[in-house]
């Protein structure tokens, strides 16, 4: 055995639970004194300070005796040694004095096979020996008196002489008279020791009880292969939720509910087995007050040999843990909900120490950084953070920490596709008994609404110009005619003014719509009309004002549509006047219409400027110019908008085909059904 491996607590009180007499326990070759107790002690005629000391150390009169050899036989073989009546000469109160014992050197074993202590019990039979010795010397001077009596009375009558010797006897006879008289003196006396000795034994056992029934460890002993309890203390019971009924049943019937568990099972092997069990929060379903309850429980099933190591018995002892188990899984409980929540939230959210550690970080982080936690938390916001907004986040974050403030700031952050986008960083501390326990944040994404701030700044620089240029004309026409004397030239500025008036209309016109959409306002008088009408007054019109194109109607349907004329109209025009505004080299727009699919198709061709791949999806965006042609042509990038919001509600769909320098499609579909 390992010289450092020494008993726990729970084996050497199971291991003294064993005796009944002075009993001491050893560990390693050595023959160290692990424990002793009081009769022990008394025995050696030592104190406690021996404790922890090899057996030939701490008691000095043993070297020399065979005792420690015998003990080192027992942890080298694993064989059990029991004597009887063995000499032991001891240094007892400074005198040399020897005395006899009943004893046993117990092998204990672990799970392995392995001795890993012995067991010493012994029992002072040093008075039950003398008074053998005393009596058998007593024997055989009655014998002796028996033959010299049967002697002189054969003798008696053929020499008188012997009245000497007779009287020699007599007074033999009176010592061993008086030698009787004091083997009944010692016989009462060692019975009175003994009785007292077993009153004391009676006692310490009575003791032990009273404390393992008020242990606060569940405790019970199974014996048998049958199981039967044959003791049980209040903790067992109180687990079990059964009362003292239960002692001398077998363990299924007393506790019925176990059957079809493990536990039956396991108890039977270690009873063939004569291994230990050990268990670790084990979850037995037991029936308490008429209810089946969840009952955990660390425990070991530990068996009990005779002394040729044959299982008699099976000690259970068991920690009950159920408020703490369940208390574990309440709370594990709690945080798996505190973080499928967290998930769940459409926000980043963090958490992080009292010192502002990050700790944490839900799906939403991961998704947006493409990263996993852990590497998020080891690089922390530096990594994701714009440089140019970095310092100012740490100044504010470091403020926070600091006052235990409300933590707010906006910046951007490094998605996983390579951009940046805007975030609002906001965080508050969760405060406990007046400390910061932790940090709670969420990062709202801003980037849209950062867009759209910018989009409607661009907006209103462009509004404002587009609007301050037809106004400018239309005063500066208006001070021309008031000036003017001419009849020709004043008609060509009134016609110049109110060009721009409509211009102006048409401006202020699409900045109604836009609030209407905006706030889901925008109606539809939906009834029946010519579709064919509506295209040919459409281009009709928009080829009035635009001379310098050919408006080229190929295809018209002839068909019945139930809509919004006017709306419809207004989108016709749109996709009629971007043509022409975007195709100023061109000279003609081509238009056309079919039913296909049970829908309406219409098309506007141009043959101008064209346009990139990448802007094809944006330009029916509110507020979307192209940047190629953002200063050379007029407008507020509204009616592509609007004209998508119209279609929308005509439950239509719309789409562009274009090649920069080649020209540009755009179509639009109407559904027929329920027509």
């Amino acid at each position: 055995m390992n010289k450092a491996e020494r008993l726990n607590s729970n084996q050497l009180l199971d291991v003294l639970a064993l005796s009944d007499n002075a009993t001491a326990v050893y560990t390693t070759d050595d023959i160290i004194i692990e424990s002793a107790n009081d009769a022990m002690l008394a025995f050696w005629g030592k104190d406690r300070s021996i404790i922890g000391l090899p057996l030939g150390v701490g008691v000095p009169a043993l070297r020399d005796q065979p005792f420690i050899g015998m003990l080192k036989d027992v942890i080298r073989t694993g064989v059990t040694n029991v004597g009887e009546s063995i000499a032991a000469e001891l240094i007892i109160d400074g005198k040399p004095q020897t005395s006899y014992y009943d004893y046993e050197y117990r092998a204990i074993k672990n799970e392995a096979g392995e001795t890993y202590c012995i067991l010493h019990t012994a029992a002072d039979v040093t008075e039950r020996v003398l008074g053998k010795k005393a009596i058998e010397k007593a024997q055989e001077q009655q014998e002796a008196l028996e033959n010299e009596q049967v002697l002189n009375e054969e003798l008696a009558a053929a020499n008188e002489e012997l009245g000497a010797a007779n009287e020699e006897l007599s007074a033999i006879n009176e010592e061993l008279k008086q030698t009787q008289d004091s083997l009944h003196k010692l016989n009462a006396e060692l019975e009175n020791r003994v009785a007292e000795r077993t009153r004391e034994l009676s006692e310490s056992e009575s003791r032990l009880r009273y404390l393992l029934a008020d242990a606060p460890v569940a405790m019970a002993v199974f014996t048998g292969r049958e199981l039967i309890i044959e003791s049980a203390n209040k903790k067992v019971l109180e687990a079990w939720g059964k009362n003292g009924d239960v002692v001398g049943k077998p363990l299924q019937v007393a506790i019925p509910e176990l059957i079809g568990q493990d536990f039956l099972q396991i108890l039977d092997d270690v009873f063939t087995s004569g291994e230990p069990f050990y268990g670790n929060e084990v979850k037995a379903l037991i029936e308490q007050n008429g209810v089946i309850e969840d009952v955990y429980s660390n425990f070991v099933y530990q068996p009990l040999k005779n002394e040729v190591g044959q299982t008699t018995s099976i000690m259970l002892a068991a920690n009950i843990v159920t408020d703490q188990v369940k208390a574990r899984k309440l709370v594990e409980a709690s945080e798996a909900r505190f973080r499928f929540m967290l998930n769940a939230i459409p926000q980043q959210v963090w958490t992080s120490t009292p010192h502002g550690l990050l700790d944490y970080v839900n799906q939403v982080v991961r998704n947006d950084f493409g990263d996993n936690t852990i590497d998020i938390v080891g690089n922390g916001w530096q990594k994701y953070i714009h440089p140019d907004d970095l310092p100012k986040a740490l100044e504010q974050w470091t403020k926070a920490l600091e006052t235990g403030s409300e933590y707010t700031v906006e910046f951007r952050l490094l998605f996983g596709d390579g951009i940046y986008r805007w975030h609002l960083a906001r965080a508050l501390p969760l405060i406990e008994d007046g400390q910061i326990k932790l940090w709670l944040g969420t990062n709202t994404n801003i980037d849209q609404q950062k867009n759209n701030e910018q989009k409607k700044d661009e907006f209103l620089s462009i509004a404002s110009h587009e609007l301050k240029t037809p106004l400018t004309s239309i005063k500066a026409f208006n001070q021309l005619m008031g000036r003017t004397k001419d009849a020709a030239r004043l008609e060509s500025f009134v016609k110049k003014s109110s060009d721009h008036i409509v211009r102006l209309e048409k401006l202020i016109s699409d900045l109604l719509d836009v609030t209407k959409i905006n706030s889901g306002k925008m109606d539809y008088a939906m009834e029946p009309f010519s579709f064919k009408k509506l295209l040919t007054e459409s281009v009709e019109n928009v080829q009035h004002i635009s001379p310098s194109h050919q408006i080229i109607l190929e295809n018209n349907i002839d068909i019945t549509y139930t809509g919004d004329y006017y709306r419809l109209e207004q989108v016709i025009n749109n996709f009629l006047t971007n043509a022409i505004k975007y195709s100023p080299e061109g000279e003609k727009v081509v238009v056309n219409s079919k039913v296909e699919n049970n829908k309406i198709t219409v098309s506007v061709q141009d043959f101008g400027i064209g346009i990139a791949g990448k802007d094809l999806d944006k330009l029916f965006d509110r507020y979307y110019r192209v940047d190629n042609t953002a200063m050379r042509f007029e407008g507020l990038g509204l009616g592509l908008f609007i004209s998508s919001e119209i279609l929308r509600g005509h439950k239509g769909n719309f789409w562009i085909e274009s090649k920069p320098a080649e020209g540009s499609t755009f179509y639009f579909t109407l559904p027929l059904l329920n027509q």
